[in-house]
């Protein structure tokens, strides 16, 4: 059994590497078609990722809430529930820190902070607890319910930050500053990079523990693959599905909050370019491994610097980068198809070859 896990885990890898090398293959021929250099351009975006410590530091900013998120899509898929609504309960999460930061200033720094990250954890919890229960209680699809609550937050949010917690700097869509004490500290200088990136390194400790090593993660798999056989084995499916969404919530109110504290110091109507869209990607793509999900975000977050870079200094646009993106999505997607084309092209071969030596 543990051999054929091990089997299955290096075909997938293999379709995974496969997959890259296909689409970075198919962006280079992109940029041959518009008269640009591959080597050239690639090399750019190689520079702008991991070129000075600015640039490094700037990838492993963006690596942060891409973790997050991509650890909370993979725990929900790996139960077996799905949470598309990343977006919504990051953006609540983010607010709910916000407020502890413009409204306990008289708290210590690390009080403050603690207190902050466990109140996006709970709002963004929260959030994702509702579309769970209408899952398991009335069989309401929650990849539609989620989606519609990714609006309503985002719109909510806009609302407070435009109305009754609107900065006092004019209309800008956000709150005032939060207090210096919690301010994380910037580890490069220029660069967004600060010190959330190591609370983001425990909590995908903890999440990989309580993926890999525990019962919770193992009940989790099974109700993923087969909620009927985890029932008849004694697990109570339903719950596992709504304590994993409950946690995938958390994770994205922690990651909102992060945001807050450690890049912008307020939140913002807009604080989000997509980081949910973008860890339910990644998640995706490694199959919801906790390992695969973390390496995969520093994939995608080079993937982004390195494409600004790739823009200013060869003038190749940055979008090519969500073209590479989406053709390995296509290419993971299609493994299975892929696989069994390859198979089949094998078996007519060795057929071939044997009506040949039989021929002879």
């Amino acid at each position: 059994m543990e051999r054929l896990t091990k089997n299955k885990n290096f075909e997938y890898l293999n379709s995974l590497f496969i997959s890259i090398f296909a689409s970075l293959l198919i962006g280079a021929l992109i940029m041959m078609a518009n008269g640009r250099s591959p080597l050239a351009g690639y090399g750019a975006l190689l520079t702008g990722a991991f070129g000075s410590k600015y640039n490094i530091a700037t990838t492993f900013a963006k690596t942060v809430p891409l973790v997050l998120t991509g650890l909370a899509t993979a725990i929900a898929f790996r139960a077996g529930i799905s949470n598309v609504g990343g977006e919504g309960q990051l953006y609540l999460g983010a607010f709910a820190a916000a407020y502890v930061g413009i409204t306990f200033t008289n708290l210590p720094g690390a009080i403050g902070i603690i207190l902050a990250i466990v109140a996006g954890a709970l709002v963004g919890g929260a959030y994702a607890f509702f579309p769970a229960i209408l899952k398991v209680k009335y069989d309401v699809n929650e990849v539609i319910t989620t989606i519609m609550l990714n609006t309503v937050a985002t719109l909510f949010t806009a609302y407070l930050v435009n109305y009754p917690f609107a900065s006092s700097q004019g209309k800008m869509g956000g709150t005032e500053m939060i207090a210096e004490q919690f301010q994380f500290s910037r580890l490069v200088k220029l660069s967004t990079l600060n010190t959330s990136i190591f609370y983001m390194m425990i909590i995908a400790l903890v999440i990989y523990y309580l993926m890999e090593k525990t019962s919770y993660g193992y009940d989790f798999k099974i109700v993923g693959q087969n909620n009927i056989f985890g029932r008849y084995a004694g697990i109570k499916d339903k719950n596992q599905m709504v304590i994993a969404m409950i946690i995938s919530g958390g994770l994205c109110g922690i990651a909102g909050a992060l945001e807050v504290f450690g890049v912008h110091y307020r939140f913002l109507q807009h604080i989000s370019p997509g980081y949910a869209f973008d860890g339910m990607l990644i998640a995706l793509i490694v199959n919801n491994n906790p390992i695969g999900v973390v390496l995969m975000s520093i994939f995608f977050g080079a993937l982004k610097t390195g494409s600004v870079s790739m823009e200013n200094s060869i003038g190749i646009p940055s979008e090519l980068v969500s073209v590479i993106q989406s053709i390995i999505i296509l290419f993971i997607a299609g493994e299975a198809g892929f696989k069994n084309i390859y198979k089949n092209w094998k078996m007519k071969k060795i057929a071939k070859s044997k009506v040949g030596e039989e021929n002879v």
